[in-house]
Parts: structure tokens; sequence; C-alpha cells
């Protein structure tokens, strides 16, 4: 399923981050990594987003659609402006036809992760069931509008010490993920929320 790699980085990002927390109490965060660079070619940001790239079941959406209407990490961020205000961009990569951005609290605060992806996928056949999301241990988060453009979007959790909501909505094309990481405190973005705002991106109205 989508759900490993953003989840993988958002965990080695909060260790990073404070990973010395679990042994004294988060004093600090490490420094971010470097900043990619955007794709300046891209277009500049839309004030509303454009129509859906695909009606139905049988389209298929792009990497590129969603850089044309959302072309960098900032113009993402706007879409979940309450989740990452207060947070510094850490990493900003959009190249080989994907898309990386992570946020982190500063030094001393609360220690969050936020991460959005958008990374291709091999189309409709990439699209999970309601059986194959049950069977990943992952919980069906229904939306018809996704639906009706062919999509679908599940739910993971992550429990402990370090707590996370990994959010991965799917269309023929196309897998969008939102990762939120709390440490010791429960994160409070996923399921609806996040699918409303992955839908958002790729232009599915409804």
């Amino acid at each position: 399923m989508p759900t490993s790699r953003p989840l993988t980085r958002l965990l080695a990002a909060l260790a990073l981050g404070c990973g010395a927390a679990l042994l004294a109490s988060c004093a600090a965060a490490a420094p971010a990594p470097a900043e990619g660079d955007p794709d300046s070619s891209a277009a500049p940001v839309s004030e509303e987003p454009s129509s859906p790239q695909s009606t139905g079941g049988g389209g298929s959406f792009t990497v590129d659609g969603v850089l044309s209407r959302f072309p960098s990490c900032e113009a993402i961020g706007a879409v979940v402006a309450a989740q990452v205000a207060g947070l510094e961009l850490a990493q900003e990569t959009i190249e080989d036809g994907s898309v990386e951005c992570y946020w982190k609290s500063p030094i001393g605060a609360e220690a969050v992760t936020f991460g959005v992806n958008v990374d291709p996928n091999n189309g409709a056949d990439d699209v999970p069931t309601t059986d194959t999301i049950e069977l990943a241990g992952l919980e069906y988060v229904p939306d018809a509008g996704l639906e009706a453009a062919g999509g679908r979007a599940d739910l993971g959790r992550t429990v402990g010490d370090l707590r996370g909501l990994t959010t991965a909505t799917t269309v023929p094309g196309v897998y969008v993920t939102f990762t939120q990481m709390k440490l010791g405190v429960d994160p409070d973005f996923g399921g609806p929320a996040a699918v409303a705002a992955a839908k958002q991106l790729l232009g599915i109205d409804g």
C-alpha cells in the first residue's frame, strides 16, 4: 500500500527532530534537511481549483495535473493551512514525477511532523478495493465524490510514543498521501478531512 514510504519518512523526520525527546523530554530538534528546489517551470497557482481531470471511473489523473494547480509545497500547504500553521517547511522535493513536502515543528515546540506526498501509480488496477484495504489492516474511508471519480481512500494509524494518522487517497494514476505525526499526543488530521484536501489537490468536485 502507498502508506509505507511517507510514514517511514515522517517517522525518521520526527526521530531526527526530537529523537532525544524519548530520553530528554524533547528539549531540542535536529537541523532540518536541505530543501529541494521546486519546479520553476510549473504554472502559477490558481485561486480556484480547475475542473476535475476526469469524470466517472474510467479517466486517469497525473502528478503534473496536480502541479498545474498547486506547483509548490507552499501552494499545497495552503490547502492544509491549519495543519501546517506554526511548522517549518523542512523538505520540498518536486522531481521524477512525484512531490514530497514535509513540515516539522521548530526547536523547543511540541514535536509534530506533517507530510504530503503525490506519487504516480499504474492506473485503475492500483486503486484498492475495500477487501484489500481490510486485508492490509487499514480503515476504509468512504467518499462518494472520490469513488465516482474511480478512487478510494484508506486510513492507517501508528500508536505508541510516536502517534500518526496516514490517509492515502488513490485514483487511477495518482496516490495522494497525508501523514501527521505527534510525539505523545494523538494526531487530529486524517480520514474524511484528509480525503477532502486530497480531492482539492486532484480537482475532484463532490
